[in-house]
């Protein structure tokens, strides 16, 4: 009877996995080449919309997307939020992997909090529940992989956190499926603040099969006006990373949106909304020599003065030539994220990769 029912659901196991799984390629268990005739990947975070993953589709300047829907809470259990998974059929339709990225943020909203990686790592039976959950979100739902995108974790389980990522690269590898992790720029081991001492490079580069440096967000609400990456920045993180991690595990992050720094505060701008208005009221910008990214400086109808530093398909184009010129070996980019970004964006990645 014992015998009979294992086989049981082993064939259900399969079941599952085929409703999933139908139309699209075999899953290998390990990163698929670029696509498109490029040299390295080119990975990028999706929240909802499916305009953005189908333009990068028709460009075939996309190698990877990662589902941004769902959190994890204190006690390891996964959930989703909004989910689409038509769109993970259609990536994997063409080609593209698909990872379900999974964060440590309370219902998938709002900011990230410290307590939840703190209550997981803490304890080896809230690990193994946490394993468990996202290797059943990974095989039950038709991804390629998970990726891990945990900020705020608590510097003093940064050991933790390095055996937690092992286990669960072993745990998903089991299965034929992948497993990336989003990390904080840094220079040095550990780092300075805890956000980047949290996360072991090397400990973490040595299981995960992607890593993901988070090389944007240099400037923001918590700074003067200035850029997301600037260019000899970027370049000191990855040259860093590749001094203890393998290269073709790197993946440089590549933001496709910008700030506006005004009376009252700062707003995140998205390269569509900067586009448009450019266009609207014919403004001159001026492009940063440091980072390449696009610098405007107006006052609006009320008076307010604006400062806006933010992508455009020249500002793009100077981050992949930064790519092409200092990193050909690493895996590739970790775009944050395919929402409301210039549709063109995608040509420029497809044609300059290419080259």
């Amino acid at each position: 009877m014992l015998v009979a029912a294992l086989l049981l659901a082993a064939l259900a196991a399969a079941a599952l996995i085929t409703r999933h799984h139908a139309g699209g390629p075999a899953f290998t268990g390990h990163v698929n080449a670029p696509q498109g005739g490029r040299h390295q990947r080119v990975t990028a975070w999706l929240t909802s919309t499916s305009r953005s993953l189908d333009t990068a589709l028709a460009a075939h300047a996309l190698d990877e997307v990662d589902c941004d829907w769902y959190t994890i809470d204190a006690r390891g259990a996964v959930s989703a939020g909004p989910e689409n998974l038509a769109l993970v059929k259609a990536a994997r339709a063409h080609g593209v992997q698909a990872f379900a990225t999974v964060t440590n943020r309370p219902g998938g909203k709002g900011s990230f909090t410290s307590s939840i990686a703190r209550s997981i790592l803490s304890s080896p039976d809230t690990q193994k529940q946490a394993i468990d959950s996202l290797v059943a979100l990974a095989v039950g739902k038709g991804y390629d992989g998970i990726d891990i995108d945990w900020e705020l974790v608590p510097a003093a389980q940064r050991d933790a956190f390095s055996r937690f990522m092992a286990g669960l690269a072993t745990a998903l590898h089991a299965r034929h499926r992948l497993l990336s992790v989003a990390v904080f720029a840094k220079t040095s081991e550990p780092g300075k603040w805890d956000s980047q001492k949290a996360s072991d490079y090397r400990a973490l580069g040595a299981v995960v099969d992607e890593l993901k440096i988070m090389t944007y967000s240099y400037s923001g609400p918590w700074s003067s006006p200035g850029p997301q990456a600037p260019l000899a920045w970027t370049r000191a993180v990855i040259d860093f990373a590749r001094t203890i991690v393998p290269a073709r595990k790197i993946y440089m992050g590549l933001p496709f949106y910008g700030f506006d720094w005004h009376k009252g505060g700062t707003t995140a701008v998205q390269a569509a909304d900067a586009v448009a208005l450019v266009a609207a009221h014919h403004f001159k910008v001026a492009h940063d020599a440091a980072s390449g990214e696009a610098d405007l400086s107006y006052t609006d109808s009320a008076g307010v003065t604006h400062v806006l530093w933010f992508m455009d398909r020249q500002a793009l184009a100077t981050k992949l030539g930064l790519l092409e010129s200092a990193f050909p070996g690493i895996g590739g980019v970790a775009i944050w994220q395919a929402y409301r970004e210039d549709p063109g964006f995608w040509t420029v990645i497809a044609q300059t990769m290419s080259r």
